[in-house]
């Protein structure tokens, strides 16, 4: 990632290899570039070892700039890159009615940033986006939504809320309902959903450019 552009890294957490999530987190990536002097990048935690914190508070006393966390896993990596971006967007499908395991070991992970020796309150400022896709508009959305934006706040990260978008707490879309098997990505089918995603990316853009200029890392 560049040091000019607004840097905006999204993550997904589902186990499917370019589902519906997949493409829903791409979709706003790509509103996001839509708006200009931004440089995106996807991860997928598909795979991956991504183990819970187990609160050994060894990033209070020991962390440094290169290790982040005393936990050797593919984390690592990954929460470097949250350190460095401008945008984070987290996007989860819903999980018995919440966000899904994997991205709730990456959430507690993110620790420290809290109380790291060397990345004290790192997140703060950043935005935070939140998505999720549910099979169902009232099966869990909401309070996955939630799950991320809290995680958020706790960071005190800035979040983006649109009310022209119906979006408060992030964007959630809708995959099922039915099951079609010629198409599979119904997600993309969801009008509302994509065009609150585009809203709040819009804005969220804009207000890490804001960000950037207060830090005369644009001009």
């Amino acid at each position: 990632m560049g040091n000019t552009a607004c840097r905006v890294l999204g993550i997904t957490s589902s186990p499917i290899k370019r589902g519906n999530v997949a493409h829903f987190l791409d979709y706003a990536l790509q509103a996001a570039v839509a708006e200009g002097g931004v440089i995106t990048e996807t991860i997928s935690l598909r795979g991956l070892s991504i183990g819970d914190c187990i609160h050994c508070n060894w990033c209070m006393a020991k962390q440094t700039a290169d290790k982040l966390c005393s936990i050797n896993d593919d984390a690592l990596p990954i929460l470097k890159k949250i350190g460095e971006c401008d945008i984070l967007v987290l996007a989860s499908p819903v999980y018995f009615m919440r966000l899904s395991g994997v991205m709730a070991c990456l959430v507690d992970r993110s620790r420290c940033f809290i109380f790291g020796k060397q990345q004290h309150m790192a997140l703060r400022g950043k935005i935070g986006v939140a998505l999720t896709v549910g099979w169902e508009r009232n099966g869990g959305i909401e309070a996955t939504l939630e799950s991320l934006h809290w995680a958020f706040q706790v960071h005190e990260m800035q979040t983006v809320p649109v009310h022209q978008a119906g979006s408060f707490i992030g964007v959630g879309a809708v995959s099922g309902q039915i099951v079609d098997k010629e198409n599979k990505l119904r997600v993309l089918g969801d009008e509302y959903a994509l065009r609150s995603v585009r809203l709040v990316m819009k804005k969220a853009v804009a207000m890490a450019m804001e960000n950037l200029k207060a830090a005369n890392r644009i001009r």
